[in-house]
Formats: C-alpha cells, sequence, structure tokens
C-alpha cells in the first residue's frame, strides 16, 4: 500500500466512528468550531468512564476546518439542500457512464442540474454562516463550493458521514474512480471524440453553464431583496399611519386644552369683576342705629 493511501484511510477512521449512532459525537460536530477540542476531550472522558473502546477514537477526532462544518451544518438544518447534490451527483455519475457508451444526450442536462443543485446548497449555507456568526465565510464560498462538487463523486464513506454531519474535513471528488467505472472494456475500440465539439465549446458551456446560476442566484437574491423592501415600506406606512393619527389626536387635545383655559380665564375674570362691583357698592349703604342707645335716651 502506498504511503499516501495508507495516510488517507488512517485519518479517515474517526470519521467512520462518528458516523455511529451515538448522539454526543454529532452534538461535537454541531458545536462552534472555536469549542471542539474542549468538548471532544471532556467527550472523551466521559467515554474513558464509561469504559467505552469509542474513547480513543473519539480522542484522535479533529477539528474541521470552517468549511467542513458549514457542510456539516447544511447536512444537519438543510438536508434536502444536500440530498439534491448527491443525487444530482448521482445521475451525472450515470450520464457519463451512458456517454461513454456513445449516448451523450442527458450529460449536459445532468451538468446543468449538479450545477444548480449546487448554486441551491450554496444559498443555503449562506444563511447558515451567516446566522452563526461567521459572514465571512458566506462571502467567500469557493472551498464551500469545492465540498459540495467533490462530495456529489465522492467515496461512499465520505458521502455517509457528510449526510450524518460528522465531516472532519472537506471530501475528495471521487474523480479516479469515476473514471474507472466509466473507462471503456479491454479491446474496445475507443470512442471517436464527438464532431464539432472543441474543448473551447466544451468550456464555453461550462462557463455559460456558471453564468446562467450566478445569474439566477442574483435573480432570487433580487427578488428576496425587493420583497424586504416591500416589507418594509408596508411596515413604514403603518407607523406613518399610526403617527399621524396620534398627532392628530394630540392636536384635538391642545385645541381643547386651550379652549378650556381660556374659559376658565373667562370665568376667572367675570368673578375678579364681580368682586369689584361687590367692592364698589358697599360705602352706598345707610348705617344703621343701635337700638339700645335710643331706649337709653328715652329713659333719662
Amino acid at each position: 500500500m502506498a504511503p499516501a493511501v495508507a495516510s488517507r484511510r488512517i485519518r479517515s477512521r474517526p470519521s467512520d466512528a462518528a458516523a455511529g449512532p451515538d448522539p454526543r459525537v454529532r452534538a461535537l460536530f454541531a458545536a462552534p468550531p472555536a469549542d471542539f477540542v474542549a468538548r471532544r476531550d471532556a467527550l472523551a472522558r466521559t467515554l474513558d468512564g464509561e469504559r467505552s473502546p469509542e474513547a480513543a477514537r473519539v480522542r484522535r477526532l479533529r477539528r474541521p476546518p470552517l468549511a467542513a462544518w458549514l457542510l456539516n451544518a447544511l447536512a444537519r438544518e438543510r438536508p434536502e439542500a444536500l440530498a439534491a447534490v448527491l443525487e444530482a451527483g448521482d445521475r451525472l455519475r450515470q450520464a457519463q457512464a451512458r456517454a461513454v457508451r456513445g449516448d451523450g444526450g442527458a450529460l449536459r442536462e445532468a451538468a446543468a442540474a449538479l450545477h444548480d443543485a449546487i448554486a441551491e446548497a450554496l444559498g443555503a449555507v449562506r444563511a447558515i454562516a451567516g446566522a452563526a456568526g461567521h459572514g465571512a465565510a458566506a462571502a467567500q464560498p469557493g472551498p464551500v463550493e469545492r465540498g459540495l462538487r467533490a462530495a456529489a463523486t465522492a467515496a461512499p464513506a465520505e458521502r455517509a458521514a457528510l449526510r450524518a454531519g460528522v465531516l472532519e474535513r472537506l471530501p475528495e471528488a471521487g474523480g479516479l474512480e469515476l473514471l474507472g467505472g466509466l473507462a471503456p472494456q479491454a479491446g474496445a475500440a475507443p470512442e471517436p471524440p464527438p464532431r464539432g465539439r472543441s474543448r473551447g465549446a466544451r468550456e464555453q458551456d461550462r462557463a455559460g453553464q456558471h453564468a446562467r446560476a450566478e445569474a439566477a442566484r442574483r435573480e432570487r437574491e433580487r427578488r428576496r431583496a425587493r420583497a424586504e423592501a416591500d416589507r418594509l415600506e408596508r411596515a413604514r406606512q403603518r407607523a406613518a399611519d399610526r403617527l399621524r393619527r396620534a398627532a392628530q389626536a394630540v392636536e384635538r387635545a391642545q385645541r381643547a386644552m386651550q379652549a378650556a383655559r381660556a374659559e376658565a380665564e373667562a370665568a376667572s375674570a367675570a368673578a375678579e369683576a364681580a368682586r369689584a362691583r361687590a367692592q364698589a357698592a358697599a360705602p352706598a349703604l345707610p348705617a344703621r342705629p343701635r337700638r339700645g342707645g335710643r331706649a337709653g335716651g328715652r329713659a333719662l
């Protein structure tokens, strides 16, 4: 066995173990990347206490890079988007096999379907990354896109680990395996190259597919932005209506207050005038004599 192949197999063992039924391992890969090592060591100690044979394997787990963590999150939160990518990869593999045998009609359609599925999955990853506070990773989706393309043709063990959300690293594309499965049988005549399809034309087709997928993604984002703008405009109009009604109520209250103040001031002025008139009329009244004084005079 070549050293590189042996090393690759050794590194894959923890993921195979992690794909097991223990939910604690899946929870470990669901934790934020910064917490992975501390949680891994704590889980290994717990498994040691349980005398579990998985303790050593868990201890060898490595923190996944951010792109692999996002793919694991996609498997947990949007499994249907990941399943669409893997199914499109299967269809592409089958279409390539038929193309080698001379039936290439479905190859372009299968490649376009895979590209669309990856574009849809990238949109889901952007939303997941933004919600998890990894907006910078969402702005540079290159590693995640390469991981999705590789997963579409990866080995079954890596695809199973991805479905379980326990990838330690980005999957490797099954290019050699795919080409081996598509190779002509020994002794078979080589297929002639398709007429009229130069390498430049094929590259133009791929570029066109990329451009169409990017245009579709931008159109979806434009529709989402327009819907959000419409929602905000409706909310602004509702707030403006409430503000206008409140201002009208305040204006009515101010007018009522001013009318009440004017009425109170008028009543106060009328009362003051009445008091003044009463005081002015008081000296004109004749003084009444005292009865006791007159009776005494008569007695004298």
